[in-house]
């Protein structure tokens, strides 16, 4: 019952003990089923304890009833993004005295978590689950769904802006949510996004596409975008797809970034077309979208990082700049990736100075005593496989069979 919650806040917040409390009003005993909601009580007994607590119970018992609602409006807005609703929901939240310990405290923390990952701010985030798990080891099931939910999104999240190691992960939580119980259909993104981590194609645009239903349905515009672009990507390397369609698919997306100010999401599109196109070998125009891409993405982040590296990647192999250009930028994006701590970006600089060196040699070592090796102890699948395949074509043209062998054995584990 909420007066009996309202009370023990108070009760405790004031420091006072039950027998204090209830002293020449009702027992101790009575006084704690009151507070437990296990017994009925008079509205006389509830006003002389709001006196001796000096609270006003009609005001609280509606603010009380209103925090869950404000607490949904919140999560909405946060699955929405709209950033404006969303700030002026938590200040007004935090204001509120039952968010830290009534019932209310594990869905607002967990609301917490949710809302610093939208912010990038993932420290905070992990942080807030960690203490979660701490505070809460019982929680009602929708807040477990929840809870589950959230670490499902921190972990797909940080993959694409950290050394994260274990793609599987997120794929892993997400698949024990109950969603018989927890009807939340931005889950069926979310379950999109950690299959196309694992290079699941099929269940990721399965995923993408159920929930692009719910987006359309919710007129949620910038999660419609987000869903389009991730089948997008399931389908754009395939053989048997229309690759004009898909490319006007992805100026339409890119477009509609524009008219809803969504510049990381634009970033992420011009990267997959410029993907698109460097696999057909049309290196000019895949050059000219990531220069876009640059001019846009923060300079001092991962992001930006890697799509200097595609750049180069792509001047390299469309020979379309001086070899003295390109060694500049290499050397910058390895400063760059040093600053920001990420070993996957400095081996991957270091590589790639190499062969524009021309340092064939010393680029076939490096990948064999440090680069693949880092690979193979941080499970970057993707990266063992590619390197792995060069080292092994490269121990055949040079006859070393031994070598061979080895390879070939590090490709079956990882495929």
């Amino acid at each position: 019952m909420i007066e009996g919650q309202i009370i023990r806040y108070y009760r405790q917040k004031l420091g006072l003990t039950l027998e204090q409390l209830g002293k020449g009003i009702c027992t101790l005993a009575y006084l704690s089923k009151i507070e437990l909601g296990q017994t009925i009580y008079s509205s006389e007994i509830v006003e002389l304890l709001s006196n001796r607590l000096n609270i006003d119970i009609k005001n609280e018992v509606n603010l009380f009833k209103n925090t869950k609602d404000s607490l949904n409006r919140w999560q909405k807005a946060i699955f929405m993004q709209n950033m404006k609703e969303v700030e002026e929901l938590k200040e007004e939240l935090e204001k509120n005295p039952y968010l830290h310990s009534t019932e209310f405290a594990p869905f607002y923390q967990l609301l917490r978590a949710k809302y610093y990952i939208l912010k990038k701010e993932y420290e905070k985030s992990y942080t807030i689950l960690r203490s979660v798990e701490k505070e809460y080891p019982v929680l009602p099931q929708y807040e477990k769904n929840l809870q589950l939910h959230v670490w499902g999104i921190y972990y797909t999240s940080i993959y694409d802006t950290s050394n994260s190691n274990n793609k599987n992960l997120a794929l892993n939580i997400l698949k024990k949510i109950n969603m018989d119980e927890y009807k939340t259909p931005e889950y069926y993104y979310n379950l999109a996004e950690a299959y196309h981590l694992v290079q699941n194609k099929m269940m990721a645009y399965v995923y993408a596409e159920k929930a692009l239903v719910h987006f359309k349905e919710m007129n949620n515009l910038v999660m419609m975008l987000e869903a389009e672009a991730l089948m997008l990507a399931q389908i754009q390397n395939d053989q048997h797809a229309d690759f004009e369609k898909i490319v006007e698919s992805y100026k339409s997306l890119i477009h509609l970034c524009d008219l809803l100010h969504e510049p990381d999401k634009k970033v992420s599109l011009l990267g997959n077309l410029s993907n698109l196109f460097y696999s057909r070998k049309d290196y000019i125009r895949a050059q000219e979208i990531v220069q876009d891409a640059l001019e846009i993405v923060d300079k001092k982040s991962i992001r930006y990082v890697r799509q200097l590296r595609n750049y180069l990647v792509i001047c390299l192999e469309g020979n379309l700049m001086k070899k003295t250009e390109m060694l500049k930028i290499a050397q910058h994006g390895l400063l760059t990736a040093k600053k920001l701590d990420n070993l996957l970006l400095q081996k991957a600089f270091k590589m790639l100075i190499y062969r524009i060196e021309e340092n064939i040699e010393q680029y076939y070592k490096y990948i064999e005593l440090d680069a693949l090796p880092y690979f193979q102890s941080m499970k970057y699948s993707m990266w063992i496989n590619k390197y792995a395949k060069e080292l092994y074509s490269h121990y055949i043209d040079t006859e070393q069979y031994e070598k061979v062998a080895k390879m070939s054995n590090i490709l079956v584990e990882v495929n």
